[in-house]
Parts: C-alpha cells; structure tokens; sequence
C-alpha cells in the first residue's frame, strides 16, 4: 500500500473527503488543505516509526567493510535501532557500540539490526500498509491529526481504533508480538 493511499484513507476517516478528492484527482492542494495534508503525512511518518520502534520491529542484514574496523552508522543502509549481531564469515564476534558508531576486530562484518523507516513522501510505499486490515498506519494517521487539532474525542476513537488493529496484527503475526514500552497518560 502507498504513502497516498493512507493519506487518502485517514483524509476520509477524519471527515476531508474533498482534500482526499482532489489528491486522488492528481490536483495539488493549496492553503489550508495544503496544511493539513502536510500535516497529516508528518503524522503517518510519526505513526511508522512508532510501529517500527515498538510493534513490529524491521530487521535488516548489511555487509560492510572498513579499514580501520570502524564501522559508522551512516555506512548502513537503514538507520539502526537496535543491534541483533555481529559477524564475520558466519561466526558472531564480539563488537563494541559507540555513538553513530560499531568497533569490531574484523574489516568486513555483516550486521543484523532492527531500523526505523525512512521519512517518506506521498509517492513512497509504506512499510505497514498491507498488514493485517490495512488499515493500522492510516487509523494512527487519523488520531495524531486530530490531538494535533486539539480534537481529543475523536483521537480517542482513532486511538482505540489503532490499537485494536495493532492487536489483531499481532495475534496473526508468524513472528509473534513485539511487547511496547509502558505508556503514561
């Protein structure tokens, strides 16, 4: 699923059907429908990261190599989150974490690590829109526009909304549930 469709979806959930027209229509939107639109890709980035620090961590395997055996973040292809393990050859070694930064004895290394998504535009696919229903990065979407708004009621539905769709996600997963961070209201 597309960055746009969920922008369309969440558009529709909270009640913009003719910004969601004219974006489907391929007319860009000006003023304040411009505004929201913008605000709203902000809030499915938002919600993406969330799903991948979180929820459904992405994992990804990169080789790298350095002469010095200093291996910065900027070398990876995605931006780490957390380190899984080290390797060289097929055999896990040991590695020291810095800032932005591995040190490993060795000077080519493959690194398996969760990372968040990158920051996306409108023309981007998303990394959660065909899970489960669908419908989670666009219900998310919705209730981060509206306690951006101030609408408190209606983040609440989208909220709980997002939350079941998280949960149902879970329970069908093959990789089994990710256990979130403790939250304080």
């Amino acid at each position: 699923m597309t960055i746009k469709q969920i922008m369309l979806d969440a558009l529709r959930f909270i009640g913009r059907e003719e910004i969601a027209a004219d974006i489907l229509s391929g007319a860009e939107p000006y003023g304040e429908a411009a505004e929201t639109a913008d605000t709203l890709l902000y809030c499915v980035n938002a919600v993406e990261d969330e799903l991948a620090r979180y929820y459904f961590p992405l994992k990804r395997t990169d080789a790298l190599h350095s002469e010095d055996k200093t291996f910065g973040f900027e070398k990876f292809s995605r931006t780490p989150v957390k380190i899984l393990k080290v390797e060289e050859g097929r055999k896990q070694i040991e590695y020291e974490l810095e800032l932005n930064r591995i040190i490993a004895d060795a000077n080519n290394i493959s690194v398996t690590y969760f990372y968040a998504p990158k920051k996306k535009t409108i023309d981007d696919d998303s990394e959660f829109g065909d899970m489960a229903d669908g419908m989670i990065t666009a219900y998310g979407a919705a209730a981060e526009f509206c306690i951006i708004q101030g609408e408190a009621a209606r983040a609440e539905a989208f909220e709980t909304r997002y939350r079941e769709a998280i949960d149902r996600a879970q329970r069908s997963s093959s990789k089994g549930a990710a256990v979130p961070p403790r939250r304080w209201i």
